[in-house]
């Protein structure tokens, strides 16, 4: 029994140190893959967001933060913005790019940012 109890610790002490690896492997993935045109704060880089003739760049703002986690996954994926011309949209499509858990991690830490209500 006392081993038991000892194995259900370790685990549960690496599930938490895990929580901790995810969380900095996204913001990562956010720096190098996210910052150029929503900012490191995600409030949007305002230069990005004219050169792209795009509307927002805000990933804080109350009408991306009332999205679906679905829908910015999606967003993330499949990319995003009236396509051009050329057909290609503002927001490039990530999906193969960076793996679907790191998509997912990547919504969960930007609404990490949003101030709280």
């Amino acid at each position: 029994m006392k081993r038991l109890i000892q194995s259900v610790m370790v685990l549960a002490v690496l599930a938490g140190m895990g929580g901790v690896a995810f969380a900095e492997d996204a913001a990562k993935i956010y720096s190098s893959k996210c910052a150029m045109c929503h900012g490191k704060d995600a409030k949007g880089n305002p230069g990005m967001a004219k050169s792209l003739g795009a509307e927002k760049l805000n990933l804080l703002d109350a009408a991306t933060q009332a999205k679906t986690d679905a829908d910015l996954i999606k967003a993330t994926a499949e990319g995003a913005g009236t396509p051009k011309a050329s057909g290609a949209k503002p927001m490039p499509a990530f999906k193969g790019k960076v793996a679907d858990v790191d998509i997912k991690a990547l919504v969960a830490y930007v609404r990490s940012l949003a101030p709280k209500k």
